[in-house]
């Protein structure tokens, strides 16, 4: 109680921001920067590109400010409000960029907390919390230092939780960086969110949803092209007991190295992007200057070098066909058969895609659906350490593989405080998992005899979900939430006939805030 009250005694101060601070992903501004980008604006970022920095929201917020003084655009009402709330919010960061600002050395602390009771079916009812830590100090106009501490109650209750627990409390480090930015290029080196792509319920490369990376990460933006560049070490893999014989190590390393272009066209009204990946890794395995080289065909070295990796790749595209309308999809690529020469090309696609829209009568309101396949065996090799995953959470889509899912939302804004989302959908599930052995069948048949599969795989589950939220913003320092989630299960955990139903409910609060002080 008393690390609690201090938190939140220290968090209700003003805050201060930075252009190269990243925007996290639990951030409350990109609820109102995706409504009003379906409504037509802050549409010169690459959305399916994040983290935005506080400057990339920023430069939006003028650029939105420059057209309406122009009465180049015309806001509604309730969108003109939603407005002035980021402007608000980006005002030490618009100043920056207008030159209104000096640039001195200083260092701002701050902190965000979460407060929520939370009730999962017939378990009691607790008390979980969210307290983040915030260092930052800016570097002049070009460097950013930063260093973000989650103690994150949550975690006790997560299965798939690695770290260690006190007293009902878990802490780690979320984010701590440097961000530099110099003319067209950007540089990132430390631990912080990434997330590639579209989507509602997750994207297909990084979700963000697993801990965030350490990673290095550079871009590079020429006219409308914007080329990405991160490398990262994951958590090394436990090896089982015959692996552990077999390999003369108990534990993997394990490495991550992706590039991506993205482009937007139109002004930013079509957006797409190319990604492509390799893992890696071993026992006593290095990283390989191969991969290190960011513009390398990763796919092509694989083909050529004797070390063993598992590349894919993803074709993403974002549109604004007509006004207020949104269309999405993405497909992935992890591996996929051409010739039939023998038992081992009968081996399944390992695909996935996504598609989805979303559709804004008016103001305020959101209409979306949003349909995701991926195959069996997708994100994983027979050398399991090449799974993708960290810390036991998938990076790409959150359902994993051998899955597809359907969903329907609508989205309410009342004023600009108040936003209401209501989600219904299906979840088929099959039995493969990311953690299931890879297993390889269709060599016990012949080119002739041909293989193939049901998908979903083995004892389907189904899922029929129901999700309602609800968020009031009261001030860029503080807000309430709830929440309400109902998921029935058939063919519970793949055992036939099995039934199942969960329940889950939530309130919340949440302050955010900080101080700065000048250093002479």
């Amino acid at each position: 109680m008393k690390c609690t009250i201090m938190i939140f005694i220290f968090i209700a101060l003003p805050v201060f921001g930075s252009v190269h601070e990243t925007l996290p992903s639990w951030h409350w501004a990109y609820d109102y920067i995706e409504c009003l980008q379906i409504a037509g604006f802050f549409q010169d970022v690459y959305q399916m590109n994040r983290p935005l920095t506080r400057g990339d929201a920023a430069k939006s917020i003028l650029e939105t400010g420059y057209q309406i003084k122009q009465n180049q655009i015309e806001l509604s009402r309730s969108d003109l409000k939603r407005y002035k709330c980021l402007a608000s919010e980006f005002s030490e960061e618009i100043r920056s960029i207008q030159g209104r600002l000096d640039s001195v050395d200083v260092l701002e602390l701050g902190g965000h907390l979460i407060e929520d009771v939370v009730q999962h079916s017939d378990e009691n009812v607790k008390f979980r919390g969210v307290y983040r830590s915030r260092i930052h100090v800016p570097v002049g106009r070009n460097i950013a230092l930063y260093n973000g501490i989650s103690f994150d109650q949550y975690l006790v209750d997560d299965p798939d939780y690695t770290g260690k627990e006190w007293r009902g409390i878990t802490g780690y480090t979320e984010q701590a960086y440097v961000n530099a930015r110099f003319g067209r290029f950007r540089v990132r080196f430390g631990r912080d969110f990434l997330k590639w792509g579209p989507g509602q319920s997750g994207t297909l490369i990084f979700s963000d949803i697993a801990r965030p990376l350490d990673h290095f990460s550079g871009s590079l933006d020429v006219g409308p092209f914007r080329f990405s560049y991160c490398l990262s070490r994951l958590d090394d893999w436990k090896l089982s007991a015959a692996l552990q014989d077999s390999l003369g190590g108990s534990r993997a390393r394990r490495y991550i190295s992706c590039h991506r272009l993205d482009a937007r066209f139109f002004k930013g009204r079509l957006q797409c992007a190319v990604t492509e990946a390799v893992t890696y890794g071993g026992v006593n395995r290095s990283p390989e200057w191969t991969y290190l080289n960011p513009f390398v065909f990763y796919h092509g070295a694989q083909l050529n070098e004797s070390g063993k990796t598992n590349t894919f790749g993803s074709i993403d595209i974002l549109g604004y066909p007509a006004q207020r309308w949104q269309v999405y999809g993405s497909l992935m690529i992890d591996d996929i058969q051409i010739e039939k020469t023998g038992p081992g090309d009968l081996e399944p696609n390992e695909t996935g895609f996504l598609t989805g829209t979303q559709w804004s009568p008016i103001a305020g309101t959101t209409v979306s659906a949003e349909y995701v396949r991926i195959t069996n065996r997708t994100y994983k090799t027979p050398n399991s350490w090449e799974t993708f995953v960290h810390r036991g959470v998938p990076l790409g889509h959150p359902q994993g593989n051998d899955f597809d899912l359907w969903q329907a939302g609508w989205t309410q804004w009342i004023g600009s405080k108040f936003r209401g989302e209501i989600t219904y959908g299906q979840v088929r599930k099959g039995e493969g998992d990311l953690f299931t052995p890879f297993d390889t069948p269709w060599m016990n048949y012949t080119v002739k005899q041909g293989y193939s599969e049901p998908f979903p795989t083995g004892v389907v589950e189904k899922q029929s979900r129901f999700h309602l939220k609800m968020n009031y913003y009261a001030s860029a320092h503080w807000g309430l939430k709830a929440e309400f989630q109902s998921i029935e299960y058939q063919n519970y955990q793949h055992i036939k006939d099995e039934n199942e139903n969960k329940l889950f409910w939530k309130l919340g609060v949440w302050v955010d805030g900080g101080t700065v002080f000048h250093m002479k």
